[in-house]
C-alpha cells in the first residue's frame, strides 16, 4: 500500500516493514495471511503459506479482494492524504475486524497541528506547531517547515531563520506546511501496544539521523536503546492514550529526550521501522501481543528488552 511515486528509501522502508509482519503472522498457529503486493514491484521473500494478491496503485481492486476473504484486516498504509482512515474504514464498513486505530485517533495522528493541540491540551509536552501565517516567536533560532500530514522527510527542511522558511513555504507552492522550533536533545521513539485508553510500553528506542542539505536522513534506530526513562516512558505512553483513546494496537511515538523530559513529535499509528526489531528485543511475537488485545490477555511485564539495532535505507546509511 505504498505509493510508488515516493521515494525509494519509503518503498524499501515499507517493504522491510511489510515483510518483518508478514513472517511474524504466518508463524501464529491457525492464521492465514494474504497480502497485497504492487505489479510494479519485485516479490518479496515471503513464506510459502503467505497467498499474494497482485494490485494496481491506481486501483482497490486487490484491496477488495483480500477484504472479502479476510475474518480481519491489518492495514499497512502512510496515514498521508487520508490513505490509511479510508482503508480503516472500509475494513470497519465491510464489518470484519480491524487490527489498528479508530479512524478519529488516525485523523488526529495524521495532522502534526492536531495532534500537537491535542496533546497540549491533555498537559503532555508536545513541540510547539505553527501556521505560517501565525505570528511566530522571534526567539527561535532554528525552524523545521514540513508537511503537516507529511510522511518521511523529504518534504522536511531546516532553516536558521523564520523569514527563509517562509519564502522557502510561499516559493514551494504547497498549501499544508507547518513549522516547528528545531529542538536539542536525543531523538528517540516508542513502539507502544495501545487499546481502550490504556498503554504498555513494548520499546523505548534511540533513532539515528543525518542532516544533508538542511534535510534529515533517517538511518535507523536501536531497538530498546534506552534504557534509563522507563519510569518516563510509561507516564508519557498512558497519558497519550488517555488523550487519544482511538489508539489501538501498535503504535508508534517520535520524541525529543530534552533536559526538561521528552517533547512529542508525533504520533504514528501505523507500523515503523522499529517493529521490526521487536520479536529479537522482546523474545516473543509482536504480531501475537496485537492479536492478544483482542482477548484482553497480554501481559508485557516479562519481557527481556534486549537492545537490537535495526539499520534501513544502505544508501543513506552510507551518510553516517
Amino acid at each position: 500500500m505504498f505509493d510508488l511515486t515516493m521515494r525509494p528509501p519509503l518503498v524499501y522502508q515499507g517493504d522491510f516493514m511489510l515483510r518483518a509482519l508478514v513472517c511474524d503472522l504466518a508463524d501464529l498457529y491457525g492464521i492465514e495471511v494474504l497480502t497485497t503486493r504492487d505489479m510494479r514491484l519485485p516479490a518479496l521473500d515471503l513464506p510459502a503459506s503467505v497467498q499474494v494478491v497482485s494490485c494496481d496503485a491506481q486501483s482497490d481492486e486487490g484491496f477488495k479482494v483480500c477484504l472479502r476473504a479476510a475474518d480481519a484486516v491489518w492495514p499497512v498504509a502512510p496515514e498521508c492524504a487520508g490513505i490509511l482512515e479510508r482503508l480503516s474504514l472500509k475494513v470497519v464498513r465491510s464489518r470484519r475486524i480491524l487490527l489498528g486505530s479508530r479512524a478519529s485517533a488516525i485523523r488526529v495522528a495524521a495532522s502534526r497541528l492536531l495532534t500537537a493541540r491535542r496533546l497540549a491540551r491533555a498537559g503532555i509536552m508536545v513541540v510547539d506547531t505553527y501556521l505560517p501565517s501565525d505570528d511566530l516567536p522571534r526567539d527561535v533560532h532554528a525552524w523545521v517547515a514540513k508537511p503537516d500530514d507529511g510522511v518521511g522527510f523529504n518534504a522536511t527542511q531546516i532553516f536558521h531563520g523564520a523569514s527563509d522558511a517562509l519564502d522557502w513555504i510561499a516559493e514551494s507552492g504547497v498549501r499544508n506546511y507547518v513549522l516547528q522550533p528545531f529542538l536539542q536533545g536525543k531523538p528517540c521513539s516508542l513502539s507502544l501496544l495501545c487499546c481502550d485508553g490504556r498503554a504498555h510500553v513494548l520499546s523505548c528506542d534511540e533513532q539515528r539521523f543525518a542532516v544533508r542539505n538542511n534535510q534529515f536522513h533517517y538511518l535507523g534506530t536501536s531497538v530498546n536503546g534506552i534504557n534509563d526513562t522507563a519510569a518516563q516512558c510509561d507516564r508519557l505512553a498512558s497519558r497519550i492514550a488517555r488523550a487519544i483513546p482511538g489508539l489501538w494496537g501498535y503504535v508508534s511515538v517520535d520524541f525529543i529526550l530534552t533536559g526538561s523530559g521528552p517533547v512529542v513529535l508525533g504520533i504514528y499509528p501505523r507500523l515503523t521501522a522499529s517493529y521490526a526489531g521487536l520479536r529479537a528485543s522482546l523474545g516473543c511475537n509482536p504480531a501475537e501481543l496485537v492479536l492478544g488485545l483482542l482477548k484482553e490477555n497480554v501481559d508485557v511485564k516479562s519481557f527481556p528488552f534486549n537492545k537490537v539495532v535495526v539499520n534501513v535505507d544502505a544508501q543513506v546509511f552510507a551518510l553516517e
